[in-house]
């Protein structure tokens, strides 16, 4: 069971910001993603995202620190630091989080994990609401296939993950330990290894996704799921079905990219997020970095009620929801398509909608 609706939406929990974009009215994004390094330590084969990694960028800890307190105040409801490169590499990201935590939002973190440890834990777990492990393996082979790095680097993960684990029990904190496999022809061998691992570890979840192809990626490769793909991993995940840990196949994602279909025309989305890059440019849509269509301003140049609900931000946006070509240049499975579904859905309003 699905409990954390990865593969779904959460906009349901946010109709105030739902109403105000329906009026037609600025609204600040629920969430903004947040790339504090272009650099990484892993040279993965599924990397969406290799085509910004030619250069060493780091967000300025002072000026963002601010910018976060700003996001706070103007009703920004939750940071995830993921993005371009892996965020571990940041010297002061514990300073970052820390610092969107008492901002008054709800933090989070994705990473390789590699180079974690129990005291780097125990100094971001307590501000986390959950952090995600990218392993995409269950064993240092495959490990090393998919990641590009040496098999070593396994069991440094695998370290790194249960001394996060035993950090939140030794502390008793709320925040959740989640897995993701990404999965792909170099790594489906390996699933059931994956979940037995993590299932005695003692993670709270292991989430399995399909690959979404990027379109500006570099070392472009597609996958291509049937049924019989799916057929197994739910037969693979069946057998661990008594773990306490939760075992997430998104088949619907699944489903859409092998159909390679979206379920909406127009990307209504974009108001509802936000991210920043390791140079500090805000965007409406990471799928385009680099792209002057979504560029919306720069945290070192302008505050975030400027960059939020200036000019620039507002025409963006109109440009997504009214002619932006979805069907040529968006990704099928892009973070916002379960949102933009309920969008397209909510603006096609029935008929006589007070008899319910």
């Amino acid at each position: 069971m699905d409990k954390y609706l990865i593969d779904g939406h959460k906009l349901f929990w946010h109709l105030d910001k739902v109403a105000d974009w329906e009026k037609g009215k600025p609204i600040a994004p629920v969430y903004v993603e947040v790339s504090p390094v272009s650099l990484c330590n892993h040279k993965c084969l599924f990397c969406a995202i290799d085509f910004v990694r030619d250069k060493d960028f780091s967000l300025d800890t002072e000026i963002f620190c601010k910018r976060l307190k700003e996001m706070g105040s103007l009703g920004v409801r939750g940071v995830m630091f993921a993005g371009e490169g892996e965020p571990l590499l940041h010297k002061d990201l514990k300073v970052f989080i820390r610092t969107a935590k008492r901002s008054g939002m709800d933090v989070s973190l994705t990473t390789n994990g590699t180079l974690g440890n129990y005291r780097i834990w125990k100094e971001l777990l307590p501000y986390l609401t959950w952090i995600r492990f990218s392993v995409d393996a269950g064993d240092a082979k495959s490990y090393s296939k998919v990641h590009k790095v040496s098999e070593n680097a396994f069991k440094k993960t695998i370290r790194s993950i249960e001394d996060a684990v035993k950090v939140k029990r030794d502390l008793r904190l709320d925040v959740t330990i989640g897995v993701q496999f990404l999965a792909i022809e170099e790594n489906l061998k390996s699933l059931g290894k994956a979940i037995n691992l993590f299932s005695k570890i003692g993670v709270d979840y292991f989430s399995i996704k399909p690959y979404s192809l990027h379109p500006q990626m570099i070392n472009k490769r597609d996958v291509f799921y049937t049924e019989k793909t799916a057929g197994h991993i739910r037969q693979v995940a069946n057998r661990f079905k008594r773990s306490k840990m939760s075992i997430i196949f998104r088949d619907l994602s699944m489903e859409r990219y092998a159909g390679r279909k979206k379920a909406f025309k127009h990307c209504r989305a974009l108001p509802f997020w936000g991210y920043v890059s390791s140079k500090g440019d805000f965007y409406t849509c990471s799928v385009f970095i680099g792209d002057e269509r979504f560029k919306v301003g720069n945290i070192h140049d302008q505050k975030m009620r400027d960059i939020l609900f200036g000019k620039p931000r507002k025409e963006s946006i109109a440009y997504a929801s009214k002619r932006l070509p979805v069907d040529k240049e968006c990704r099928v499975n892009c973070r916002m398509a379960r949102v933009n579904e309920f969008l397209e859905f909510l603006e096609n309003r029935p008929e006589h909608i007070n008899f319910i």
